[in-house]
């Protein structure tokens, strides 16, 4: 396992959404909470970076940890990644009766752009990524492409607050560069997509289909579209995280993309 890889992608994926998924990252000696102040969701909201070499270092660590999360009212939750390794490592020793596991999300890159032309998406359609600065446009589609109601869809239940986050959503000064995409077939919006980059990766985002053109498709044409721009960039590679144990995952694996780690989020249980 590629750790200096994952600390990589960690700051890019943090940082790169300062302004979207997160308003701010508190930095302390032994964790760090990552916290947005519209968003409720663990997504959005949970300690992370833990040094803990014990679980009784680890228990200290998220009692303090949790009085400060507590205080922006939110739920406890902990991300856990490779990079801290004792708890990774050792998750049923720390993460005992007292936490639920909430999420397996995998993190997936893109980086063999030799064979690009050789990915199959088998869609009959054509599929046109439009970018767009009209936001409020791009929240109202993405809600609809988010809110399915089906089983096989981890974020159907999507808070309706994103759509008030996106349509809100600023321009923040950064090393990072934004891109929003309507996915369109003959002019119809059928779903949204988004990219993040710096000089080395390209994050694709919040990419959902609209229930009714689902299986067609068109997603792995998107993603297709996304890796080319990636390529054009001249960046080294592309990077995605989705929940795994549902079809995108798998979908995204036989485009090419390869696993890196999966991060882990744990809800301390109501006492």
């Amino acid at each position: 396992m590629d750790l200096e890889l994952i600390k990589k992608l960690e700051h890019f994926n943090i940082y790169a959404n300062i302004g979207l998924q997160f308003d701010r990252i508190d930095k302390f000696e032994k964790y760090s909470i990552a916290y947005h102040n519209k968003i409720r969701d663990y997504w959005s909201n949970f300690i992370t970076d833990i040094k803990a070499e014990n679980k009784e270092e680890f228990d200290k660590i998220i009692l303090e940890a949790s009085n400060k999360i507590k205080e922006k009212n939110r739920e406890v939750a902990i991300a856990i990644l490779p990079c801290m390794e004792e708890t990774y490592s050792f998750r049923e020793k720390f993460f005992d009766n007292g936490y639920e596991l909430v999420s397996n999300e995998v993190w997936q890159i893109f980086d063999d752009f030799e064979e690009l032309d050789k990915i199959k998406t088998n869609c009959s359609l054509n599929v046109k990524l439009e970018k767009t600065t009209d936001m409020k446009l791009y929240s109202d589609e993405m809600i609809k492409a988010y809110q399915t109601g089906d089983e096989d869809d981890p974020y159907g239940n999507l808070d309706t607050v994103y759509k008030e986050v996106y349509e809100n959503y600023k321009n923040v000064e950064n090393e990072y560069t934004d891109e929003f995409y309507f996915t369109k077939v003959n002019n119809e919006i059928v779903g949204v997509t988004s990219g993040v980059y710096d000089k080395e990766i390209y994050g694709i985002y919040g990419l959902a289909i609209k229930r009714e053109f689902r299986r067609k498709g068109i997603g792995k044409e998107i993603i297709k579209q996304q890796l080319k721009m990636c390529k054009d960039k001249n960046l080294k590679l592309a990077f995605l995280q989705t929940e795994d144990g549902y079809y995108p995952a798998d979908t995204y694996r036989k485009l090419g993309f390869k696993d890196v780690c999966t991060e882990y989020y744990y809800i301390k249980r109501k006492v």
